[in-house]
């Protein structure tokens, strides 16, 4: 690492663009390299040099290289004639919306299409008589081929409960992006799917009829533990957040523990097979088979008890 490391590249991994700084140190972090803490986004140095602490230090007093520590301060960068001749393209501001939507890009379209989509399922619902729960959800027992239900039955609520759906999108909006971003789009998709998915069967197999985000947003939960539970402070406040959620499901009467409790298994389990296997080469499959083995066993459980409970 040197002086001259470009600002809107990782400066543990240079290959890699991002946008987001170290809270403490103020240098440019992957989301790899991102560690969330009460205080903050923190960079692997900070937390190692920090013994744990959150307390909040001045970033002159890191070892950090002299540079601006906004983002806007980047682009007035002057750049060499190697970025120079690569920068043709568009504009600068549809070129950031290019690069949040790009494959690779920061940007948690994973969370936000789900809190997206139950929204607008929750007004269309509002003008077709619960249309979405009747097609996607499990208003009457369905057929056993109807698999999707297991996982579109997370963007489902029925009318009347709008504050619930308010609630879990508020707090899987602040939760979900930083998951999203550790583990990428495509796990943060399995991982998802997979709390909705066991959420639901859970939600079957005790003969109640699953719906709404609650699962997806404790699968969140577990697997932002598994990335924090080697930081004592994180892992605390991951922990209290969990147990007020907790606490207001079984407030309002304890109908969606097996929601939660499947879909904490999910989204912990994951994430935990994910990074068991992340540095067994020839091993990129495992995780992904061993995941949709345990849903498909518990859905076909579910649909078992649907044909003969």
């Amino acid at each position: 690492m040197t002086e001259e490391t470009s600002p809107d590249v990782c400066y543990r991994h240079p290959q890699r663009e991002s946008w987001t700084l170290c809270g403490r140190c103020g240098r440019t972090i992957c989301p790899e390299c991102q560690i969330l803490t009460p205080s903050g986004v923190r960079c692997p140095t900070c937390v190692q040099e920090t013994g744990g602490s959150v307390s909040w230090s001045s970033p002159a007093a890191a070892p950090a290289p002299k540079r601006n520590l906004t983002k806007r301060a980047a682009p007035r960068r002057r750049p060499s004639a190697a970025r120079a001749s690569a920068a043709s393209g568009p504009s600068e501001g549809w070129g950031r919306i290019g690069q949040m939507l790009r494959p690779g890009g920061d940007a948690p379209l994973i969370t936000w299409g789900a809190v997206g989509l139950a929204v607008v399922l929750w007004i269309v619902g509002l003008f077709t008589n619960g249309l979405p729960i009747a097609l996607l959800g499990f208003a009457t027992i369905p057929a056993p081929w109807e698999i999707w239900r297991f996982f579109t039955a997370a963007v489902t609520y029925p009318s009347v409960l709008f504050f619930s759906l308010l609630l879990t999108s508020v707090f899987l909006l602040l939760t979900g992006p930083l998951v999203e971003q550790r583990l990428g789009r495509r796990r943060a998709l399995v991982a998802v799917l997979a709390a909705a998915g066991l959420g639901s069967a859970s939600m079957v197999l005790t003969g109640a009829a699953p719906f709404g985000l609650s699962a997806v947003l404790f699968g969140m939960f577990g697997a932002y533990l598994i990335f924090v539970w080697d930081y004592p402070p994180a892992r605390v406040q991951a922990l209290v957040i969990m147990g007020i959620n907790f606490l207001v499901v079984l407030f309002l009467g304890a109908y969606n523990l097996p929601l939660i409790v499947g879909g904490l298994i999910g989204g912990a389990g994951s994430t935990w097979l994910f990074q068991r296997y992340d540095d067994r080469p020839g091993s990129e499959r495992t995780p992904y088979l061993i995941i949709g083995a345990a849903v498909a066993a518990f859905i076909v459980a579910a649909l078992v008890r649907l044909s003969f409970g």
